[in-house]
């Protein structure tokens, strides 16, 4: 059972401690680093290598641990109630353990063959009991991957910020939009996919001797956890095999969909930080419309500054009007036609 959960949990902490070093240079504050540091090229610097993993993320693996032992002593309670149960499930039936543990995994996982059912009140009650809890367990891990890619979408949007000031906004903007989406790992897991169906095409093959069409179809539907019933496991090593199969399936989907969501989120994340940066940038044209007094009113870049300051929310409207109020001052003290300017050459 110990190993059952380390196999189930093992890609589950491998994927999540993969995600690091593609966050990890929103953690740095290395005062003596280079100025101009892109987002990607943080990855591969020793100075990446040296960083931590964000404090929020950290605080989320407890939970991570936590929830893999929840499932360890999911399966095995439930394992030894069915055990106990046994001679109120019916269906096909192997080595009464074996057959346990298996109704364990395919309930668990929503899978749902049907070849073993519970017959008796007490068993379907305990059947309702155990697919509850099992419900909830997956909840947590959802909302695990949830805050994952929330935090790393605020980690993001904080490092393009840190990014905008140390550079400055046009050449943050250059750096995020040379930066590409990473479809890497979505790959790999649709290449590990593909590796795991074929191998459970070929255990379906030559343990339980179906057919080249019939594994095939099996093998779909009980990755999908769709589970018709009608091909499944009916021999006790194909049911042993089927126990550590189905699992790492089931994650191996669930770790693809959140790829997809990951990759959904960055491009999001890009979009909304280029906005954010886009917006503390005064365009030139700004500038020297800004310039041109009307009605005397204007007074040139710097009212423009203060109006962009107080769109941004950095000062209030009594700042801008003390601020204006003292630049009347200051130019009702001078007199325009007592400043003679400078002859020219010619002019001489």
């Amino acid at each position: 059972m110990i190993l059952i959960l380390r196999l189930l949990s093992k890609p589950v902490v491998v994927f999540m401690l993969d995600h690091f070093y593609s966050i990890i240079s929103m953690t740095s504050n290395d005062e003596k680093a280079s100025k101009k540091r892109s987002i990607q090229g943080c990855k591969t610097t020793l100075v990446a290598a040296k960083c931590t993993p964000p404090d929020a993320l950290r605080a989320g693996f407890p939970d991570l641990k936590r929830l893999g032992t929840y499932f360890g002593i999911y399966l095995g309670v439930g394992t030894v109630i069915f055990y106990a149960l046994k001679n109120d499930i019916r269906g096909h039936k192997t080595i009464d353990f074996i057959d346990s543990l298996y109704l364990c995994v395919v309930t668990m996982t929503t899978v749902g063959y049907g070849d073993l059912v519970p017959h008796s009140y007490n068993a379907q009650l305990v059947c309702i009991f155990f697919i509850t809890v099992g419900m909830c367990l997956f909840g947590i891990a959802v909302k695990i991957a949830a805050k994952y890619l929330v935090v790393k979408q605020q980690m993001v949007m904080v490092n393009a910020l840190r990014m905008s000031r140390k550079i400055g906004p046009v050449e943050a903007l250059k750096e995020i939009e040379s930066v590409k989406i990473d479809y890497n790992k979505l790959k790999i897991s649709l290449i590990a996919m593909a590796g795991h169906y074929v191998i459970g095409i070929f255990v379906l093959l030559t343990i339980e001797g179906m057919d080249f069409t019939d594994a095939i179809y099996c093998a779909f539907t009980t990755m999908t956890t769709t589970g018709f019933g009608d091909e499944t496991f009916q021999e006790p090593f194909g049911r042993m095999f089927a126990v550590f199969w189905i699992s790492t399936g089931t994650s191996c989907v669930g770790q693809l969909f959140l790829y997809i969501a990951e990759i959904y989120t960055d491009i999001e994340t890009r979009k909304l930080a280029k906005q954010v940066i886009s917006n503390n940038i005064i365009a030139k044209t700004d500038l020297e419309a800004a310039d041109d007094i009307k009605d005397g009113k204007v007074y040139g870049a710097a009212d423009m500054i203060l109006y962009k300051l107080k769109e941004k929310g950095k000062i209030k409207q009594d700042d801008i009007s003390v601020a204006m109020k003292d630049l009347d001052d200051v130019i009702k003290d001078v007199d325009v036609d007592d400043v003679t300017p400078p002859k020219s050459a010619e002019e001489k």
